[in-house]
Order: C-alpha cells, then sequence, then structure tokens
C-alpha cells in the first residue's frame, strides 16, 4: 500500500462556495491550460469568461473541480505568489482532445470518479460516494444525507450538501452523468453503466488507481484495491458488474485476472498512459 495513503489531498468541504461545476468553464480552464499561460484568479477569469469580482467569483472553484476531477495539475509558481500555473493532465490532454466539453457519459463518469478518490478528490464527493456508501446506502432523502455529512463535519455544520446533488441534476453540469438522481422525495445513487464501449475509461482510471494506492507492484488483488481506491464502490458496481468489467478489460488486453487465486489478483497489461490516450478508441 502506497505511504501517500498517510496523508489526503482531498478538496476541502467547501471549496465549491456552492457553485456547479458548469462544463463550459471546465472546457474554458482547459484550454488556458493547453495555452500554456498563468496567472492569478483575475487574469484566468479575464482570459477564460469565467466570472470573477472582486473578492469572490467562480473562478476558484471552477480550478478546484478541475484538479479534484484530475484535468489539471497547478505547477509551482512563484514563491509566495499568487500567480496560478495550471497543466493538462494525461486525462485533461485527451478529454480537450476528444471531448473538450465533456458531452459523452465516459467523460462525466471519470471526472466524477475522481471526485470521489480518498486522496486527490473533494472530501464531500469521497464521503457519499466511497468512505459513507454503504452507510448511506442506494436511495436517501436530504435530510439522511445531511444527518451523514453532520456526523462527518460536526452538528453545528451548515449547507453541507452544497451542488453535490444539483450537479447532476443540470444539464450544464453533470446531469447526463446522472450519478445522483433526484425523484419522489428520494435521491438515488446511479450505478456506472457496464457498456463494453466505455470500459476502456474504466480501464483507464483503475490503472492509474493501481500506479497510485500499488506503485511498483505487478498485482493487486480485487478486495485491496476496492478497499484502498474504491475501483468497486465509487463506480456503485455490483460483484458481477464489477466482474463483467474486468473480463471486458481483459479482452480488450489492459489487464490479466488471475483467477486461481482468492481474491483474483489484477496485472495491468499496458501503461498508465498509453491507457489514457486509448480512452475514446471504441467511440461510435
Amino acid at each position: 500500500m502506497s505511504n501517500k495513503q498517510s496523508g489526503t489531498g482531498r478538496l476541502p468541504r467547501n471549496f465549491h462556495r456552492t457553485f456547479k461545476p458548469e462544463r463550459h468553464y471546465i472546457n474554458a480552464l482547459m484550454r488556458f491550460a493547453a495555452s500554456g499561460k498563468s496567472g492569478d484568479l483575475q487574469a484566468i477569469a479575464g482570459e477564460t469568461g469565467i466570472p470573477m469580482g472582486s473578492s469572490s467569483g467562480k473562478a476558484p472553484a471552477i480550478i478546484d473541480y478541475c484538479r479534484g476531477m484530475r484535468l489539471i495539475k497547478l505547477a509551482p509558481g512563484p514563491e509566495k505568489s499568487s500567480i496560478k500555473v495550471p497543466e493538462l493532465t494525461e486525462f485533461g490532454r485527451v478529454l480537450l482532445l476528444e471531448d473538450p466539453f465533456l458531452k459523452l457519459p465516459i467523460s462525466q463518469w471519470l471526472s466524477h470518479f475522481n471526485l470521489c478518490n480518498s486522496i486527490t478528490g473533494a472530501d464531500v464527493w469521497y464521503q457519499v460516494f466511497f468512505h459513507g456508501a454503504q452507510a448511506l446506502g442506494q436511495k436517501f432523502d436530504r435530510d439522511r444525507l445531511e444527518t451523514h455529512l453532520k456526523i462527518i463535519y460536526g452538528p453545528q455544520s451548515e449547507r453541507l450538501i452544497g451542488p453535490i446533488i444539483g450537479m447532476y441534476e443540470d444539464e450544464a453540469a453533470f446531469k447526463l452523468c446522472g450519478a445522483l438522481k433526484g425523484g419522489d422525495g428520494l435521491i438515488l445513487k446511479n450505478p456506472a453503466p457496464v457498456l463494453d464501449e466505455l470500459c476502456r475509461g474504466y480501464g483507464a482510471w483503475i490503472l492509474q488507481l493501481i500506479n497510485d494506492f500499488f506503485p511498483g507492484q505487478q498485482q493487486v488483488s480485487v478486495t485491496d484495491l476496492d478497499k484502498v481506491a474504491g475501483w468497486r464502490i465509487i463506480p456503485g458496481w455490483s460483484v458481477s458488474s464489477a466482474m463483467t468489467v474486468l473480463e471486458i478489460l481483459e479482452q480488450k488486453a489492459m489487464v490479466t485476472v488471475d483467477r486461481h487465486m482468492e481474491p483474483w489478483l489484477i496485472q495491468p497489461t499496458i501503461a498508465v498512459d498509453e491507457a489514457w490516450r486509448n480512452v475514446y478508441s471504441d467511440m461510435i
């Protein structure tokens, strides 16, 4: 298990400032990162069109969303400077090339998965979709979600739910993914669909998890990978759905699975960067 797990770089619960991750602003920031430019929040807002007032606005939230979704990383800027230097990740580069406005389901699902990451994601997403997935169950109302979050953040905490539901109901954000869906007073957690054309994306994400959490290991057990990285919990897959995903990844020559061991062992057969480049290869 990686030493990285001793700490966390998750975004704090209120990083979003109640703003949703609108996809056209995500696109604008990715294009800014691709251009090689840098600047403070006002300069980035001016270049991208992301709203930013004199002291607050959407720009900080969109930057953090893009970090949590692992579309960008912030390179070190001048010491004690407000200058930010965003750079595209491997996922961000292929996304900007193939689906720049995140209109395809796989783009939204992978971004959502990354937000739930225990190290680099966003804390509320981690608490809802990974750490607290079993406690919440598949259906719950807003009061139950609020209570769940108050147990974690304290009874005096307010506005805990924020945009985590609304972003999956908004066409301008992540409705196509629809990881959460409201109706009849209940909120339903939807599992990621197990479809052949999406599995190269799922495979790239799984290989990234293995690389991040188990660096240098040739094989990782399915249970260890789920316990520390949530490869099955975060997508909401049943055991049978998860096994189907692994079968498809074997057919695509992305992994081999040793079924003679209990639990099964996963071994990557391609490099992570190659996997990210091929995410959209099966798209019609």
